[in-house]
């Protein structure tokens, strides 16, 4: 019995559900970059650009939150 849980391959859902994971750790440690960013922006272009790129990331973490929960995956999104 042991041997079979072993020898498992993954299911489709246990791949897309890694990825899932992988893809929101990338995506907080975007947007903490981003944020540590802002202390450096010299310019308005460069803090508007700042601003939507965190746009960005949080829409995109909100997508990958909303697929977590309809796989009924367990993710915490703690927007600082």
């Amino acid at each position: 019995m042991l041997k079979n849980l072993l020898n498992r391959r993954p299911s489709a859902d246990d791949l897309r559900g890694r990825e899932l994971m992988r893809e929101y750790s990338a995506l907080v440690d975007r947007l903490s970059q981003i944020r540590t960013c802002f202390d450096f922006a010299d310019s308005n272009e460069e803090i508007d650009a700042l601003i939507y790129e965190e746009n960005a990331v949080l829409c995109r973490l909100r997508a990958v939150y909303q697929q977590a929960r309809d796989m009924e995956l367990r993710i915490e999104f703690t927007d600082r």
